[in-house]
């Protein structure tokens, strides 16, 4: 028996069943759980569970079902060269010359330390599950550490608390050993978050066909278990949804490899957003999902710890990915981040408290200025603050924010309220004229502006996603009309308009970046910055939003290559529709 089990003390696993009182399964264990004692005796939901599964496979052969555990001495081969090579379990009990999985480092979060959190490969592996817990027969090993992978990689990102993440990832797991089809989708989830993860990997076919072989049996199974459901089940219910729920989310996956346009901001890892990012949601599942969280009656009627903190965020992101308005009401509600202790500001945070997001802020005769609508100033000032707590943790220090988790909370919350913001003016459609301009008054497209900008500022700081999603593509594409449409049609002279544009095209540049719309981009900052340096710019965008260490490296280069075109002696080419002259422009910016 190995001397460490996967979230268990050293001793043998069949006595840590018997001392994890209030503890669902064998091999989940929180520490951070004060309620936890141990009285010696097995608790009656994991009795239960044994009891029924004991009655469901009294006729089947008796199996030895592995789960993942390691032991630090077998990372290593004996003569200490690097990781065992062992074989690994195929389908049916057979064997494969594949090379062991392996995990790559991640940067998300850290719920257990390093050399604990993921085994290094199945073949260097060995504790049993003695009560033959899984509903589906003979997994192989490499569905052994996916399962694994799942319950200690993948399951810790969501929780603003161990024991939040203790109880969500516990209820994931009473499902998973109950239904097959929510040990196929579990399998499909994994897989797809592992491929994504881990692209280097040499078992990458390998684990593809097995997702793949899983998903269809998840379906499958899936069309059953709907057939034989009864209503009013809540059990059989709450497996179907999660079972959909992760079909929803795991629809396909894009392993291209696209150029970032800007620095990965700490929450696009938190969360995995930046894994999340790259996979297609399966939109009949999607449709599914909310029909029948609906007719649950919504999603205060749903077992908490199993869709409490993973629905509403995934609601949220479905909406920034399709530009609809969310389903759901928001189940945040704001917080101040100075409560509790979690966040001291420091002098320099606390400077920038009073600068940043000032231009969102109603003067001190309560008027707006002309681009700020009122709807729009509190989940701006949010973000603001959050920006400056965030900035606080990269820099660290004293009073610092221990954990990102303290934003979470209010990330939620403001990037729900923007996004639950219908547009002020009509998109364009297929069948506009690129000359035709805007029928909106000048203020209602400058609302529109704000409100595109605070979408892009979410993808890009509060709610990364990767350029897959085409997110930040969208918003850039939609902004550059309106400014356009009004730099032609409309010019202002007010100079809080003028700084406000300033910032949106900047933002929107970014965002553009490695597109075809970077050009177009670049020619506006041109006419911006022919008079003005990036000194002098560069306090005024902090106005605004604005996170440094995500946005300063992207918008000083645009700024400084649109001021080479300024000061070239040949005339500025047409870079609008000079191919060559794109081209270059992409490669180097």
């Amino acid at each position: 028996m190995p001397r460490h089990l996967a979230y268990a003390p050293s001793r043998p696993v069949w006595q840590e069943m018997a001392s994890m009182h209030g503890r669902a399964l064998l091999f989940l264990c929180c520490q951070s759980d004060p309620r936890l004692t141990d009285d010696g005796r097995l608790n009656a939901e994991a009795r239960a569970h044994v009891s029924r599964q004991a009655r469901l496979k009294a006729a089947r052969r008796p199996r030895d079902v592995k789960f993942i555990s390691y032991s630090p001495e077998t990372i290593h081969s004996r003569k200490g060269h690097g990781p065992t090579k062992d074989p690994i379990e195929a389908q049916g009990g057979t064997t494969s010359n594949d090379q062991p999985l392996a995990i790559e480092p991640h940067r998300g979060h850290a719920a257990f330390p390093p050399s604990q959190r993921i085994p290094p490969s199945p073949a260097a592996a060995g504790a049993m599950d003695p009560f033959n817990s899984l509903a589906v027969s003979e997994p192989t090993r490499d569905e052994q550490f996916l399962l694994h992978y799942a319950f200690s990689r993948t399951l810790p990102a969501f929780g603003e608390s161990d024991l939040d993440k203790h109880y969500l990832a516990r209820s994931w797991i009473s499902q998973t050993v109950e239904s097959p089809v929510v040990f196929y989708t579990q399998i499909l989830g994994s897989s797809t978050h592992y491929l994504i993860s881990s692209p280097a990997a040499d078992t990458q076919n390998r684990i593809i066909a097995m997702g793949l072989r899983r998903k269809i049996q998840a379906i499958q199974a899936l069309r059953t278990k709907i057939e034989q459901n009864q209503p009013g089940s809540s059990e059989a219910d709450h497996g179907l949804l999660l079972a959909i729920f992760i079909l929803a989310i795991h629809g396909s996956f894009d392993r291209s490899d696209r150029p970032e346009p800007h620095p990965l901001s700490p929450l696009a890892t938190h969360r995995d957003m930046n894994v999340y990012g790259r996979m297609a949601f399966g939109e009949e599942h999607i449709n599914a999902l909310y029909y029948l969280i609906e007719q649950k009656g919504g999603l205060s009627c749903l077992d908490q710890h199993t869709f409490g903190y993973v629905l509403p965020l995934f609601d949220i992101v479905h909406s920034c990915r399709t530009g609809s308005l969310p389903r759901f009401p928001c189940p945040r509600q704001l917080e101040s981040m100075l409560h509790g202790g979690l966040w001291k500001p420091d002098p320099e945070a606390i400077q920038m408290l009073t600068t940043l997001g000032e231009c969102f802020r109603p003067g001190s005769d309560g008027s707006c200025p002309v681009y700020l609508d009122r709807k729009v100033v509190k989940p701006l000032q949010v973000m603001a603050d959050i920006t400056v707590a965030l900035d606080h943790y990269c820099r660290g220090g004293q009073g610092a924010p221990a954990s990102l988790d303290v934003l979470l909370n209010n990330c939620d919350w403001a990037a729900h309220t923007i996004l639950s913001i219908a547009p002020y003016t009509r998109p364009a459609t297929s069948g506009d004229s690129p000359d035709q301009g805007s029928n909106a008054s000048i203020t209602t497209s400058l609302y529109e502006i704000c409100r595109i900008c605070a979408l892009l500022y979410v993808d890009i700081v509060i709610l990364p996603t990767p350029p897959h999603t085409g997110i930040k593509l969208r918003h850039s594409k939609r902004m550059l009309r309106l400014i356009e449409d009004i730099q032609q049609e409309r010019p202002t002279e007010d100079p809080l308009v003028t700084d406000f544009l300033t910032w949106a095209t900047v933002l929107g540049a970014i965002a553009a970046r490695f597109t075809e719309l970077q050009v177009p981009y670049l020619n506006h900052i041109e006419t911006i910055a022919r008079n003005t340096d990036w000194d002098t710019i560069h306090p005024r965008l902090r106005r605004c939003l604005w996170f440094g260490p995500v946005c300063d490296g992207p918008a000083s280069t645009l700024w400084f290559e649109a001021r080479q075109w300024t000061h070239r002696v040949a005339p500025k080419p047409n870079l609008g529709s000079d191919r060559r002259a794109r081209s270059r422009y992409d490669k180097t910016i």
